[in-house]
């Protein structure tokens, strides 16, 4: 029989045993029938800080692994973690070439589709890698058609993680701005929401990927991927879908740009050996899109933080990605597909030349200081 996962009345019953001298005399049924009609006469803001340990508890939970020895009967949990995470990092890059070169292979690079995504928080525990979701944006992306769509919506979790008000009024003040539960905006059924963006992201699966329930691959920047992933699993854990938990990968897109821009040099016949990770990751920092108008969500372009605003970031990633690689295949700039809307560019396509923008020697685009 599957254990049954913390829940809030749990939690308060544990904390009332631990601070009642009489309690810690009961049995947990006696210590349940006693604080039922204690629980029945609390308030929703009162009850707020047992939802929120049941919470972290449950998202904990799937995160924890079983401890190994080594030799010596030492616990050796960090090595085993670092070694699991140099693992996954080697299968991450040998899937995202796998993909590039299926692409190239059936001469559908061009309009191979990769999903983006991300996501802004409230607040991290102090006690694990738990991130609160307070936003998600989500794109489509092609070489020939650009951003073909885009899914966004805010997100309002209840309640803030049990003693992080303060962090979580700090991180939002300096960054996204957005107001904290319980008056934060957005979806409230945690669950419905992880359906729903599964189900757009799922859309992008070929046959393929259907007939043998290949998980959704995304794409978010290097520093993201862990908010990404935990904020997934904290909106699947929400939801009592933890059986989906693993439909979504979340892969570095700065690679993502590396094995395409490499890929497409070696196919205009341009070498391609400068190109390192070091190189692609330099120009997401440069993000010189950063201040384009009209391609963040109404709030944030009222509260004048478009800049950190996940519609934006998506957006802003298919824009550099087609800023330097659609010219090496002759595939036009699109207005709000490939570029935002007031950028005009002049640029001629040149196969010998046209990859030198990756020297920061490209200054035939309109963009000058970079």
């Amino acid at each position: 029989m599957a254990q049954n996962k913390p829940n809030a009345f749990m939690a308060f019953v544990a904390d009332w045993r631990a601070c009642n001298r009489f309690g810690r005399g009961l049995s947990t049924s006696e210590a349940v029938a006693k604080c039922g009609p204690i629980w029945e006469g609390m308030s929703d803001r009162e009850r707020g800080q047992y939802k929120s340990k049941a919470k972290d508890s449950n998202v904990l939970e799937r995160e924890s692994k079983t401890e190994r020895l080594n030799c010596p009967g030492v616990h050796s949990k960090m090595q085993v973690e670092k070694n699991e995470a140099i693992d996954a990092e080697l299968q991450m890059k040998r899937n995202i070439k796998r993909i590039v070169l299926k692409a190239t292979n059936s001469m559908k690079l061009e309009e191979r589709e990769f999903l983006f995504v991300s996501f802004n928080y409230f607040t991290k525990a102090l006690n694990g890698d738990v991130y609160q979701p307070a936003e998600l944006s989500a794109c489509r992306f092609s070489l020939k058609g650009g951003i073909s769509s885009n899914y966004s919506t805010m997100i309002n979790p209840g309640h803030i993680i049990f003693g992080q008000t303060s962090d979580a009024q700090d991180h939002s003040r300096t960054t996204h701005k957005l107001p904290l539960p319980p008056n934060a905006m957005g979806e409230k059924n945690l669950g419905n929401l992880y359906s729903d963006t599964l189900k757009w992201l799922s859309a992008s699966n070929d046959e393929e990927d259907e007939q043998y329930d290949h998980p959704v691959i995304v794409y978010t920047t290097p520093e993201l991927m862990p908010v990404v992933k935990s904020c997934f699993r904290y909106l699947a854990c929400e939801g009592d879908t933890d059986k989906h938990a693993e439909k979504i990968m979340v892969y570095d897109i700065c690679y993502l740009f590396l094995t395409l821009k490499k890929t497409v040099l070696d196919l205009v016949g341009v070498p391609s050996d400068h190109m390192n990770i070091h190189v692609t990751n330099s120009f997401f920092r440069r993000d010189f899109f950063e201040f384009s108008s009209g391609i963040a969500c109404d709030y944030h372009e009222e509260v004048d933080r478009t800049k950190y605003c996940t519609k934006s970031m998506v957006l802003r990633w298919g824009y550099m990605i087609s800023h330097y690689i659609c010219g090496d295949l002759a595939i036009p700039l699109q207005p709000r597909k490939h570029v935002p809307i007031e950028v005009k560019h002049s640029y001629t396509v040149t196969p010998g030349d046209s990859s030198l923008a990756l020297d920061g020697t490209w200054t035939d685009s309109g963009y000058s200081g970079y």
